[in-house]
C-alpha cells in the first residue's frame, strides 16, 4: 500500500512503530537490507478518545495516513519508522463537529494539513513489544513521544501469500502543548490514541 501516515503509528499513526526481534522468524527468503514495510491502510485504524465535560467519551479516527518501517534485521534497535496523517481526514461521526475540528480551534487543517511521527530511537522491552520514541509534529509544533507498540502477528497472509505485520501502538498526546487549548474546560488535553494496523512487506530495487 503506497497511499500514512502521508504513521502516525502511526501515529500515525499514527500513523505507526514495531517490534522486530521475531522477523526473522517469517517464511520468506531472506532479502536485501534493511527491509521495507508499509502501511495498509485498508487494514489500519488510526483512533483517539476525549472526555467531553466528563458526561461522555467521544471517539474518532483519520481515515487518511501513510507510513513506512525499515528493518534491518542485523540489528533490529536500528529500526526507523515514520508515518503521517491528514488531518483533514478526522472522522467523530458527526460532520459538523469534524468540521468544527478541521477549523482553527483545532487542527486547522487549512494551513497544517499533514501531522507526523519520525521515529529517533527503538528500545526492545521483549520480542513482542517495544518503546518507540521519535519526533511528532502538530500544528508547526515538534515535540518527543513516546509509544509502546505490540506485536500482534507476524505470518505469511492466506490471502496474499506475502509477509504481514499486524501491530497496535498506543499513547497519549498533550494537545495543549501544540497550541490546541481550544475548550481546555470542556474537553481533556490529554488524548490517547491507539493504532491498529497491519504493515506490508515491500521489496526494494
Amino acid at each position: 500500500m503506497k497511499s500514512l501516515v502521508k504513521s502516525i503509528f502511526c501515529t500515525t499513526i499514527m500513523a505507526t512503530a514495531l517490534p522486530f526481534a521475531i522477523i526473522p522468524a517469517l517464511a520468506a527468503p531472506a532479502p536485501a537490507l534493511p527491509q521495507h514495510w508499509e502501511l495498509d491502510l485498508s487494514h489500519t485504524r488510526i483512533g483517539f478518545e476525549v472526555e467531553h465535560l466528563g458526561y461522555s467519551t467521544t471517539m474518532g479516527r483519520f481515515k487518511k495516513a501513510e507510513g513506512a518501517v525499515h528493518y534491518n534485521i542485523k540489528n533490529p534497535n536500528a529500526t526507523t519508522m515514520r508515518f503521517s496523517v491528514e488531518t483533514s481526514s478526522i472522522d467523530t461521526g458527526w460532520e459538523a463537529r469534524d468540521e468544527h475540528l478541521r477549523g482553527k480551534d483545532f487542527f486547522n487543517s487549512s494551513q497544517y494539513p499533514v501531522m507526523s511521527f519520525v521515529s529517533t530511537n527503538v528500545k526492545f522491552v521483549n520480542p513482542q513489544q517495544a518503546l518507540v520514541t521519535g519526533d511528532f509534529t502538530m500544528l508547526g509544533k515538534t515535540k518527543p513521544l513516546t509509544l509502546n507498540v505490540t506485536l500482534k502477528k507476524i505470518a505469511t497472509s492466506p490471502m496474499t501469500e506475502e509477509p504481514v505485520i499486524g501491530f497496535r501502538a498506543t499513547g497519549v498526546i498533550d494537545r495543549s502543548a501544540y497550541g490546541m487549548t481550544a475548550y481546555a474546560k470542556a474537553i481533556t488535553n490529554e488524548v490517547p490514541i491507539q493504532i491498529d494496523g497491519e504493515l506490508t512487506y515491500i521489496k526494494m530495487n
